[in-house]
């Protein structure tokens, strides 16, 4: 039971990785693809690539705070018990995930995560299950984040807008070319942070395992393993929200998208450092909408903006609901956790 129980939520995590390539992926390539700075074949391999590379970037800050520190893991416990709490945890995030790229809408991975997590321990164990003081951190940073996006994309636009008012046309292909080497940087980045949310629940699934206390390095092969979902992930099913952001949202062109990804590297990257959680689908569709504002605001659809919005204010909630009803299922009426 432990053998199967174990794998699952290792299956279950490299799902979850997968459907994070499929949302925040899309997202990121969005722009050099509607700009047609790169084909969309060409742009998805270079993506790919770089958010492998980005997992092994940064250390495993990120790892660490969602397993070590946003939740209380009580090895006393039950190894089946601990590792079906895991399973719900990531399950929940995972269902969400599927639910919201039905949709084409740019939903955060990062919430989806922490609102599992924090969902399933409070089910189990109460609310004693959850350090409050760093889940509010991570909840207000994830929160003030995409606004601190929108203002940076909107601020580089203007900048860059108004220099452009003394470049000729010619100056496009620039733009372009300077669209490759920023989205390289944030798919670097991407994976730095979004690589490592599956990599903390397999981390705290091999602790309940092996009944230790310590949260430990993951080895390469593991890193690797997580940062290759993050890539077959968007490279077969980002389709849907790349047509979401770069043509739905907003028409967008080369010096948007150069603005857009230079606020989403810097921002993730910093969070990756700090070792906090971060939506990158976020953070590069709320740069996007702040330099189509600074450039040309009649042409963004508004209604879409408010759907992604409505999305991303229940993702949380809504992902620990569903890893909490698992769990509750589980205890109170199939009984399958002693």
């Amino acid at each position: 039971m432990i053998f199967f129980l174990f794998w699952s939520v290792v299956v279950l995590s490299i799902i979850f990785g997968m459907t994070n390539g499929f949302i925040v992926g899309g997202s990121l390539v969005s722009a050099v693809i509607t700009t047609r700075a790169l084909a969309p074949l060409t742009a998805l391999l270079c993506v790919a690539i770089c958010e492998i590379g980005g997992v092994f970037l940064f250390g495993q800050q990120v790892s660490r705070m969602l397993g070590q520190q946003l939740i209380v893991f009580p090895l006393s416990d039950p190894p089946a018990r601990l590792l079906i709490v895991l399973a719900s945890a990531v399950g929940g995030a995972l269902v969400w995930n599927l639910v919201m790229w039905r949709m084409a809408l740019p939903t955060s991975s990062g919430h989806a995560l922490v609102g599992g997590l924090s969902g399933a321990f409070v089910g189990a164990y109460g609310f004693k299950g959850v350090h409050w003081e760093i889940f509010v951190r991570i909840f207000v940073l994830l929160g003030v984040m995409p606004l601190v996006g929108s203002f940076t994309g909107y601020g580089l636009a203007r900048i860059g807008y108004w220099i452009g008012e003394f470049l000729a046309p010619s100056w496009n292909r620039i733009f372009r070319s300077l669209q490759i080497v920023a989205l390289m940087g944030v798919a670097l980045t991407h994976g730095s942070n979004d690589g490592q949310k599956a990599m903390a629940v397999i981390a705290l699934a091999i602790a309940a395992r092996h009944a230790s206390g310590s949260f430990s390095l993951m080895p390469w092969p593991v890193t690797l393993l997580c940062g290759t979902a993050l890539a077959v992930g968007l490279i077969f099913g980002s389709r849907r929200v790349i047509r979401s952001v770069g043509q739905k949202l907003y028409r967008v062109q080369p010096l948007q998208g150069v603005c857009a990804q230079t606020s989403t590297m810097l921002l993730v990257g910093v969070s990756s450092i700090a070792g906090y959680p971060m939506s990158s689908s976020q953070l590069i569709s709320t740069s996007l909408l702040g330099a189509g504002v600074a450039v040309h605001p009649r042409g963004i659809r508004w209604d879409l903006v408010g759907e992604i919005g409505l999305a991303w204010l229940i993702t949380l909630p809504a992902s620990g609901l569903l890893a909490a009803s698992v769990v509750w299922i589980t205890q109170r009426v199939a009984h399958v956790v002693p």
